[in-house]
């Protein structure tokens, strides 16, 4: 199956030193925290920012992170749950995601 490029830029909370993506796919661990793709912080544009090749074609779901635990997962402004990010895999994607707060 061939892979294409999907960058990510998130957006977080100012107090935030660091982010992680997990998803659905080996490329942002499968779903297993440990195994969370790491954003570096872009001084230009202020955001998390990495770059991954994933499976062209394919959906894809992730969660944003503050660590590398399920403890530290985004929720919405008012603390709730949300739903997991979901894009389909196409040359070119910009995946981009604004984090109200963190557990």
């Amino acid at each position: 199956m061939a892979n294409t490029k999907v960058e990510f830029k998130v957006s977080a909370p100012l107090d935030v030193e660091a982010v992680y993506v997990c998803g659905s796919v080996k490329g942002l661990g499968d779903w297993d925290v440990k195994k969370a793709v790491e954003l570096k912080k872009c001084p230009e544009c202020g955001k998390f920012v990495v770059t991954k090749m994933l499976p062209l074609g394919e959906t894809v779901e992730f969660k944003v992170l503050a660590d590398k635990t399920w403890d530290a997962v985004e929720k919405g402004s008012a603390g709730e749950e949300l739903t997991n990010h979901s894009f389909i895999a196409e040359k070119g994607l910009v995946v981009e995601v604004e984090v109200s707060k963190f557990n």
